[in-house]
């Protein structure tokens, strides 16, 4: 289906407001000033506020970077309002601008500059022209020389070329076209004129490639192989690059506490079109910092978060709201259990949106905001345990969505299946600031459990495909999905939950309890030691372990005393790895974290089929793979386990053919008391579950001897 529209339609998004006279009133939190900086070329800079007004900047010596200087004397020109509406925007170095409404349009307009120096000009009057349709790809990039750069859920890379003039519809022949496959472990993907792209891959330097082609033809510098620029690792924030070269990110402010992240700094790359010829060159004084007071956030239009990641069945949940639109409408969703999209609960209301500043001390003490309505939780088959969202849309349609556990008034299913918050929270970079952010330097990391985008890492997306390799809760979603599509009911669980009440819920029928397995799911990483407690003890009372993920079970956390936030790291700042303290994750799991083998990903070989229950009915035989695709990549790898240590009586089933060293998928028979394991050992496994029949089958009889 074309993404393209048949025509403009020039009426249908009025830029009324895009004028100097446009109002000055502003709604901001100064720790979260913008959405998005759009780089214009030429040292321009557009930059999206909070609510919505568009400032024009300009970083006159954008070539050389230092001695700082910016047009106004730094003061921005309000050149229009509402632009918060947007999902994202991109720019030409023409004074082009390309809006993307979250219903999939493609809206065009030109700012016509009179005056550089003082950003002084209008719009052009075709402003506001539907240029495009169903541009609904999880990321986008580009704008340069009217190129788009456009990725789907599958990380597939399609080219489009604007051809138009005055918000005209004029497509190149053969947009669309497929240039690359696999861009997902791109974490962050940005472009530059001249076909130059930038991807930060996971746990990476910033890596460099040059798309040569100009009809959407595969035709790559180096061959499409990456080149290594030896800087800018892959958890810096808002990386942007704006022609030349020239790359600008938001410095992490590395105190302790975390103070605002508001130093914009400046790198350029002088020879950016030839690195694959003449070697990476950094221009002298890369990294200074050239401007302050840009602080940013992409959802502070609209964002929230629960008082508590996890409810019981019959209670009520707050919901605290955060926006600078007038109006949005919440609805409530059950994630899971559901076999497809999410099932709607309660429909849409609409409510009087409220902006609310972050209070001091966010980062560990939370949020601070009032809440804004709170979600009635029921009980019976419309509000079965699972995961559920409070799903907030502007009146344009930007969406957000707050997740939480729902759990069970009381034991219900044989299966508990545990939703690893502590790992989510981890590696949530709202804020700026986690568990691996830079800075913090010989110190704890306290960081709140109350603030949005929890289950994700770099945005708010987990409904549908990211176009990021995924190790939170849209690879979990994949796994509770396809167990509904197969009727495996289960209870749902938060990390919290385990910790607070686990001892009393985490109970086999020898202990008079309910459940005879656990589910840990695609990263189940960080436990306090009552946590973990509590599944050594479910399994030494017969509880089978369905270990479905990569490194579980690995490192020591705590609470704060009111639980809403986490406490990572020892007192001197070191990581809390349980098994410096002599607690394996082998001795529940059987396998443990096996590093050499980060990022790299292969199909599984079969190594076993008579020696363990679950191959039955694959069709596999010894020596035979499976595995091979996934949508992070393949069945093994990013972080896997393997058997480090002999674990009397294991199967090992299968074996990741990673170059150095793949997950080993085991099975330890029961040793009574102790209950059996399931391990698959991978990070990526769980993205394997939609793609491959032989993954399929072996979960199959693994849930089914579960419950047998």
């Amino acid at each position: 289906m074309s993404i393209l529209a048949r025509g403009p339609i020039a009426h249908d998004y009025a830029h009324g407001g895009l004028s100097e006279r446009a109002s000055k009133d502003m709604t901001y939190d100064p720790q979260q000033r913008f959405l998005s900086l759009v780089p214009g070329g030429n040292g321009i800079m557009y930059a999206i506020q909070a609510d919505g007004n568009l400032y024009w900047y300009r970083h006159i010596n954008w070539t050389t970077g230092t001695p700082a200087s910016w047009a106004n004397s730094g003061s921005p020109r309000l050149i229009g309002t509402g632009w918060q509406k947007f999902r994202f925007v991109l720019a030409a170095a023409d004074g082009q601008v390309f809006a993307f409404l979250p219903n999939g349009d493609l809206i065009w307009y030109r700012y016509i500059l009179s005056d550089l120096n003082t950003g002084a000009g209008r719009w052009h009057s075709a402003s506001g022209s539907r240029i495009g349709t169903q541009w609904n790809f999880p990321r986008v990039i580009g704008g340069w020389n009217n190129v788009f750069y456009a990725q789907d859920g599958n990380g597939d890379l399609r080219w489009y070329k604007y051809t138009g003039t005055n918000g005209s519809f004029s497509w190149a022949p053969n947009s669309g076209a497929k240039i690359g496959s696999q861009w997902q472990p791109y974490t962050q993907l940005f472009a530059d004129p001249n076909g130059v792209i930038f991807g930060t891959r996971h746990g990476s330097a910033l890596s460099w490639f040059r798309y040569l082609g100009t009809t959407g033809s595969f035709n790559w510098a180096n061959g499409g192989v990456p080149v290594d620029t030896t800087i800018l690792g892959p958890f810096e924030r808002g990386l942007f690059s704006n022609g030349s070269g020239a790359v600008y990110k938001i410095n992490t402010n590395t105190a302790n506490p975390p103070g605002p992240d508001n130093q914009l700094q400046w790198y350029r790359l002088l020879n950016s079109e030839t690195v694959n010829t003449s070697g990476v060159q950094w221009a002298g004084g890369s990294g200074a910092v050239v401007g302050t007071g840009f602080t940013r956030e992409n959802s502070a239009a609209l964002q929230g978060y629960p008082t508590s990641v996890s409810t019981r069945q019959g209670t009520n949940l707050d919901i605290h709201v955060s926006t600078t639109f007038p109006s949005y409408t919440s609805s409530t969703v059950r994630l899971a259990p559901a076999s497809g999209a999410p099932v709607t609960v309660t429909p849409p209301a609409s409510r009087t949106g409220q902006f609310q500043l972050l209070k001091s001390g966010y980062h560990a003490a939370g949020c601070g905001w009032n809440p804004s309505f709170s979600v009635s939780v029921g009980t019976g088959t419309s509000w079965p345990s699972g995961v559920y969202a409070s799903q907030l849309k502007s009146p344009q349609g930007k969406e957000h969505n707050v997740m939480f556990v729902v759990r069970p008034s009381s034991p219900q299913r044989q299966i508990a299946v545990l939703v690893p918050t502590n790992t989510y929270n981890a590696y949530n970079f709202w804020g700026g600031h986690n568990q691996y952010t830079a800075g913090q330097s010989g110190a704890q990391r306290t960081v709140t459990l109350q603030r949005p985008n929890m289950g994700t890492s770099w945005d708010n997306s987990y409904l549908t495909a990211p176009g990021i390799i995924d190790h939170l809760l849209y690879s979990d979603l994949l796994l509770f999905r396809w167990m509904s599509s197969q009727s495996i009911q289960y209870d749902c669980y938060a990390d919290n939950d385990l910790h607070a009440t686990g001892a009393g819920w985490l109970r086999t029928p020898a202990q008079g309890g309910n459940y005879k397995a656990l589910v840990l799911t695609t990263h189940p990483e960080y436990f306090t030691q009552t946590a973990r407690d509590n599944i050594a003890a479910f399994q030494n009372n017969g509880g089978r372990i369905i270990y479905l993920g990569g490194n579980g079970i690995y490192e020591r956390m705590q609470y704060t005393p009111d639980g809403n936030a986490v406490i990572f790291r020892r007192a001197n700042g070191s990581r809390d790895v349980f098994a410096d303290s002599g607690q394996s994750e082998s001795q529940i799991l059987g396998v443990s974290h096996f590093p050499p083998t980060y990022m790299s990903f292969a199909p599984y070989e079969v190594r076993d089929t008579g020696n363990n229950p679950f191959t039955a009915g694959t069709g596999l035989s010894v020596g035979d793979s499976f595995g091979g695709v996934s949508y992070d990549i393949a069945a093994s790898g990013w972080e896997v386990d393997r058997l480090q240590a002999a674990v009397p009586g294991s199967v090992l089933i299968a074996e990741g053919l990673n170059s150095t060293g793949g997950a080993e998928m085991i099975y330890v028979p029961p040793v009574s008391p102790k209950g059996w394991v399931f391990t698959a050992g991978s990070l990526s496994f769980t993205g394997s579950i939609p793609f491959d029949p032989a993954v399929q089958k072996i979960l199959l009889n693994v849930f089914a001897k579960a419950v047998a």
